[in-house]
């Protein structure tokens, strides 16, 4: 059977101290849907996503708008509200998100992101931080199976 602590998992997390600008930064830079925040027993307190970083660093009226032809964009106004929200806890823009042991089969894997709707899940072990298991690294595990299936 094959476990989840045998894919490739980023080392991506930030404290539950950590600013929105510090866990932004570590988003973008780890190339994942979202990274865990920890506490300072490397438990996972929750997940940080390219959704609140979306949330956060845009108005909130855009997610009640269709269209935002309209808008013309105010690049004083986001510089603005990024200097803003950049200081601001990041456990203010937390999802709560569930966990993957590590001894966990990748059927399961594949279970929790279908019914989570994240693209990347926090893996532990013994209830501590391992990394994070972007849904790629599992679908990249998947096409392996195929390619030595073939002919």
């Amino acid at each position: 059977m094959s476990l989840v602590r045998d894919l490739p998992l980023a080392a991506a997390s930030v404290s539950d101290d950590a600013t929105f600008g510090e866990a932004s930064r570590a988003l973008s830079a780890s190339k994942l849907a979202a990274i865990a925040v920890v506490d300072a027993e490397q438990r996972v307190t929750g997940v940080f996503t390219q959704d609140a970083q979306l949330r956060g660093l845009f108005p909130g009226y855009l997610a009640e708008l269709r269209h935002t032809a309209f808008l013309d964009d105010d690049a004083e106004g986001l510089a603005e509200r990024a200097r803003t929200v950049g200081a601001e806890p990041v456990t203010r823009y937390l999802t709560k998100a569930p966990s993957l042991d590590a001894g966990e089969s990748h059927t399961h894997a594949a279970e929790l992101f279908l019914h989570s709707g994240l693209a990347a899940l926090p893996v532990v072990d013994d209830g501590r931080f391992l990394g994070m298991l972007g849904q790629g690294a599992l679908c990249d595990a998947a096409d392996d199976l195929l390619e030595r299936d073939q002919p």
